[in-house]
């Protein structure tokens, strides 16, 4: 069924051919991955490996603006004295983060001294080290914001490492001696465009761009044709660097730099140490803005991420501020921008748990609801009409969802919401299937929607609805996939109106998996029964003690006392269904060592006869963690610790729930469905985890 409705989709879209190269498609092509558009995103790694090859590369666009004549690696790149700052300033983040973390386990870490489960610097600019670009996304949906009037172009990149390590003592490693280790890391770094065009001034470079008086309708007319391209992903490459391509040497160059944005995993908490959330992770983002004249990057205020310390000395002042007639649209309309002067310039996200965790909800406590409830009535009152932020707990959560640690914990993969997918060369076992959240999906038919008002010559609409639930209006461009209201979609149980609307399809029902009092009443997407694959089966609350000191109390099965973790007398998760297993959340059981599973996941225990929304992967078993803290190499480790089991299956049509990741399928599995992946917690895959990789190796960094 899943089958037909993609092909179905696809006969609509006008995109069953070599068009489904070009980013128009629901499911994976004969060439590689796709999105759901093409005119608002370039995802596909071969695509993206040949534009690199191509020209796109991080060092090539930032040489002529830094006066490189020439490719270089990140260590070459990172002493250019315009990005040494981001790379001191990073590594500072790094060194002092954990212990101005308010969680109390990341709090004995820092006592203990262990560096292991943080991200090791000396990767950063390491000879071996590079940036992959995983992805080219259209963001000219930022066209309202007051720095471009045609929004922004951002290509994203992801780290990657190779290292020969060395081996402890003279010890093999995974039964070998020295041996190379490569793999991509929890780091992305987003170099940021002005959409539209201008010459480019740089002190020395052998290919200037030609200039161009280029329109945001002619740039967005580029982007559409780009999305009606027919060609296979060299060819696609080509004409997307082509002079009539949006990715041209005068449509994208130097001149329009503005930021690099870094979003990366600080540092990750096993199971058996944060064992009742099965794990705790923590997510630093940073902005970093160009300044043409100095011809260097400096550390900025992020947008919208508002500083609780500067808000807290005087509330009052920030309540002024923001509940006013023209900011209430704003909000409502999703087009808010902070005063800088309330701004931070440094944020940081955990994970698992969401908007259920307190330190993603940055705004908590910094206004006080009968302030807001009276604002939005005098709002009304004057003859105004709110079409999103309907109560004041729809004004909280839009007004969190607009800060980035919001934003970046809403429906995502861990910490991302864009990680891009691995190439075909990158094994199966540590490669990433689809590669963004549902949030960013889901989000595609409204950014089209804008390309095409400004391709028109018109004056786009750019309000949007909650990043948890796309705009009713999109449903129907929505329908057939399960990002509006299908299984694992943010839903609501309550009667706010501002979340009312927020129902499951036919067969599902909304589930509290991660019950908050900060948003009371949400919930996922699950079957009706909780017998399909991928299903949680716990399901509990998540408490605070103060801001950013949680602790996760499991519900159901009910436990021995009150959030307490006793492996003697907890009831495990219950499976009445023959052939079905339980993967757990908490790490309840030391003598298996089992855990880590957001909600708890529904299982088949083999591959045999498997129900149709699910898949055949491999799952970590016991010993896996232990393998990996060992140092062994992680081919060693999937080998010999890990087994088949029937999970989530998932594309980008029928993503993974929170805090799952869609892995790619296995070649090797008979009973793996062609063209799906399987959904798993991030952190079983090595390259979304710091700890596990080499902390010291043969090619090291030169001081």
């Amino acid at each position: 069924m899943r089958l037909i409705v993609q092909m179905m989709l696809a006969l609509a879209m006008g995109c069953l051919g070599l068009g489904c190269l070009g980013l128009g498609c629901l499911g994976q092509g004969a060439a590689g991955a796709v999105t759901l558009d093409s005119s608002v995103a370039v995802t596909d790694p071969a695509t993206l490996q040949a534009l690199e090859r191509g020209g796109l590369s991080i060092s090539r666009l930032l040489g002529p603006a830094l006066g490189l004549t020439r490719d270089v690696d990140n260590r070459g790149l990172f002493s250019v004295p315009a990005l040494a700052t981001v790379r001191d300033i990073v590594k500072l983040e790094i060194a002092s983060e954990p212990a101005t973390s308010p969680d109390p386990y990341v709090a004995a870490m820092v006592k203990s001294k262990d560096t292991s489960q943080k991200f090791n610097p000396k990767y950063i600019d390491d000879d071996g080290s590079t940036l992959d670009l995983t992805g080219v996304v259209n963001r000219m949906d930022r066209g309202y914001l007051g720095h471009t009037e045609c929004g922004e172009i951002r290509l994203i990149y992801r780290f990657h490492y190779s290292v020969a390590e060395k081996p402890a003592k003279g010890k093999p490693i995974g039964e070998k001696t020295g041996q190379r280790i490569s793999s991509r890391l929890p780091l992305t770094m987003s170099l940021v465009f002005n959409a539209r065009p201008g010459k480019a001034q740089a002190r020395a470079s052998k290919d200037l761009p030609s200039a161009t008086d280029a329109s945001c309708a002619d740039v967005a007319q580029r982007w559409l044709a780009a999305g009606r391209k027919d060609l296979p992903p060299d060819q696609l490459a080509a004409w997307l660097r082509s002079d009539e391509g949006p990715l041209s040497g005068a449509m994208l160059n130097s001149s329009q730099i503005m930021r690099l944005e870094l979003n990366m995993q600080v540092l990750r908490l096993s199971a058996s140490t944060r064992r009742d959330f099965g794990g705790h992770a923590e997510y630093l983002l940073k902005i970093f803005k160009w300044d043409p004249a100095t011809a260097s990057f400096h550390e900025s205020r992020m947008e919208n991420q508002i500083d609780r310390a500067t808000v807290l000395a005087d509330k009052p002042a920030f309540a002024r501020w923001l509940l006013t007639d023209r900011n209430i649209y704003d909000l409502d309309h999703g087009r808010l921008v902070v005063d800088e002067k309330f701004l931070a310039k440094s944020a940081v996200s955990v994970a698992p748990g969401g908007l259920a965790r307190s330190q993603n909800n940055i705004v908590y406590g910094l206004l006080d609801d009968a302030d807001i409830d009276k604002a939005l009535k005098d709002y009304v009152a004057k003859g105004n009409t709110l079409s999103t932020i309907k109560s004041t707990a729809g004004f909280n959560l839009r007004l969190n969802e607009m800060s980035c640690t919001g934003c970046h914990q809403t429906h995502g993969i861990a910490g991302f919401h864009y990680t891009g997918a691995d190439p075909a060369s990158e094994p199966r076992r540590n490669a990433v299937f689809v590669p963004g959240s549902a949030v960013f999906f889901a989000d595609l038919p409204r950014r089209r929607a804008i390309v095409e008002e400004f391709a028109d010559g018109g004056h786009p609409d750019f309000t949007r609805g909650f990043a948890a639930r796309p705009d009713s209006k999109y449903a129907e461009a929505l329908k057939g996939t399960d990002l509006y209201n299908g299984w694992g979609s943010i839903c609501y149980r309550g009667e706010d109106p501002s979340f009312k609307d927020w129902t499951c399809g036919a067969g599902l029902r909304c589930a509290g998996v991660h019950e908050s009092a900060i948003h009371p009443g949400f919930g996922t997407c699950v079957s009706e029964k909780g017998t399909a694959v991928g299903d949680p089966v716990e399901f509990g609350e998540i408490r605070m003690s103060t801001w950013g000191n949680d602790q996760y109390c499991r519900l159901s099965p009910a436990t021995a006392k009150a959030c307490a973790i006793d492996p003697a007398r907890d009831k495990k998760p219950v499976v009445k269904l023959a052939g079905y297993g339980a993967a757990r959340q908490r790490y309840d059981n030391p003598e298996q060592k089992t855990g880590g599973f957001p909600g708890g996941m529904l299982r088949k225990a083999t591959c045999e006869g498997l129900p149709e929304e699910a898949s055949c992967g491999r799952l970590a078993k016991t010993g896996f963690n232990d393998c990996i803290a060992s140092g062994k190499d992680h081919k060693f480790c999937t080998k010999e610790f890990t087994k088949t089991a029937g999970l989530r299956a998932c594309d980008k049509a029928h993503p993974c729930r929170e805090d799952y990741i869609c892995t790619a399928g296995y070649d090797d599995l008979p009973e793996a469905k062609p063209g799906e992946g399987t959904c798993i917690p991030p952190y079983f895959i090595f390259q979304f985890r710091v700890d596990g990789h080499p902390r010291s190796w043969v090619q090291d960094v030169r001081e």
